[in-house]
């Protein structure tokens, strides 16, 4: 993998400015007027693009105060008008209301950057935009890796034919299919013997696993219509999602998860009709989820 050098993060913040109409003077003077002091500003983001850069091999040259602050300043200069526009639009407006006006004319110009597919641009974006907006900025970055780890998931899970096309089966008879027994497949045949399977191997797991989001919302745990011997099945999917220790996973999973007690109250309505086998794998899904979701609280 190439290594991103000075040089390759000063291109790559020139680059977000490169559609700029504004010279760096307008920008400053623009700034001022939202409240931003233009050489700290820089001074910020000079410093995040130092410790941005690899630390692996010594760095042959320092990077310009020059270069970094016009850089910086002409990333936000494509906003230089609107910030005069803002700091007239209502004389009446509050100061801080009028900031916060600048501020999001601030992180326009980002956007493009932190949308874009090329990790390193929406890095440099991110060194700009937690100057401007820490908060922002520490969401866009969440959710950023949020967004790439599903991406990259789900690239692998589609060349895994065979996990691929299961877990489409079951969610076609789930979604599609009114039939109980096409529901039992989905379940039985389908589904958790997907995620038991895709257990041996932890990368093959995590993609699977966050694939079944698509699954968790399609699920009858909480309050079955009518019940089946399936039921037990849709809960130790459940489970098994709750405790795969893979955060966004585990935040959609507790979104579908019952109370214990409404998982015991519908074993103890249902299981008396069970047969003795069918009766043990319920108690003992029923087991298992409690002491999940216990662990997790």
């Amino acid at each position: 993998m190439k290594k991103t050098t000075p040089e390759d993060m000063l291109r790559l913040m020139n680059d977000l400015g490169a559609e700029a109409e504004h010279s760096d003077d307008e920008s400053r003077a623009a700034l001022a007027e939202a409240g931003v002091d233009a050489d700290a500003f820089a001074r910020a983001v000079r410093a995040r693009v130092q410790t941005a850069l690899p630390a692996a091999r010594p760095r042959p040259t320092r990077l310009s105060w020059e270069a970094v602050r016009s850089s910086a300043l002409m990333v936000l200069a494509a906003s230089a008008a609107a910030f005069v526009v803002v700091s007239y639009i209502n004389d009446r407006a509050g100061v801080e209301i009028q900031h916060q006006l600048a501020r999001a004319q601030l992180i326009s110009p980002l956007l493009p950057a932190l949308s874009s597919d090329d990790a390193e641009r929406r890095s440099v974006a991110l060194v700009v935009a937690e100057q401007v907006d820490p908060v922002f900025a520490a969401e866009t970055r969440k959710q950023l890796a949020v967004w790439e780890v599903r991406t990259q998931a789900q690239a692998r899970t589609s060349r895994n034919s065979a996990y691929a096309s299961r877990i489409i089966a079951g969610l076609q008879k789930l979604e599609l299919s009114r039939d109980p027994n096409d529901r039992k497949a989905a379940i039985w045949n389908d589904l958790l013997p997907v995620l038991q399977e895709a257990r041996k191997n932890r990368d093959d797991f995590v993609d699977v696993a966050i694939e079944y989001q698509r699954v968790l919302p399609l699920l009858r745990v909480r309050n079955p219509d009518v019940f089946l011997d399936s039921y037990w099945g849709e809960l130790w999917i459940l489970n098994i999602l709750l405790e795969s220790r893979i955060v966004p996973v585990v935040e959609a999973a507790r979104l579908q998860a019952p109370e214990p007690a409404v998982v015991e109250q519908i074993f103890q309505k249902n299981a008396p009709g069970l047969a003795d086998r069918d009766r043990k794998a319920f108690e003992e899904a029923v087991s298992a989820y409690s002491s999940t979701l216990k662990g997790l609280r």
